[in-house]
């Protein structure tokens, strides 16, 4: 996986690429730990280039989701994550946006 963070004075975004599994989902915790303590700006994971992810990436969004709360938001989720989120009743339980543009506006 790889995690490009990209900040503005509106949001912080998470962009992930490849996949996302207990293997490779310590940067994306690691990132939204320090999102959470950090400021009030919103954390926009955009999840469009995610190719593959289980549960360990949902277990790291629902652990910080105490956290960050309102500001948590998912931007265009891939369809194998749409289907995670679905297959696990999670559909919602975060705020889901069509695009990062979207989310960052939310």
């Amino acid at each position: 996986m790889l995690l490009v963070t990209h900040r503005s004075e509106r949001a912080v975004v998470l962009a992930l690429h490849g996949e996302v599994d207990m293997d490779s989902v310590e940067p994306l915790r690691l990132a939204l730990d320090s999102e959470a303590r950090r400021g009030w700006s919103p954390v926009v994971i955009d999840l469009s280039a995610v190719d593959f992810a289980d549960t360990a990436m949902i277990n790291a969004l629902l652990g910080v989701r105490p956290l960050l709360g309102g500001r948590l938001r998912l931007a265009a989720p891939s369809a194998l994550v749409t289907r995670l989120l679905g297959v696990l009743s999670l559909d919602d339980a975060f705020t889901v946006r069509d695009s990062r543009e979207a989310a960052v506006a939310a």
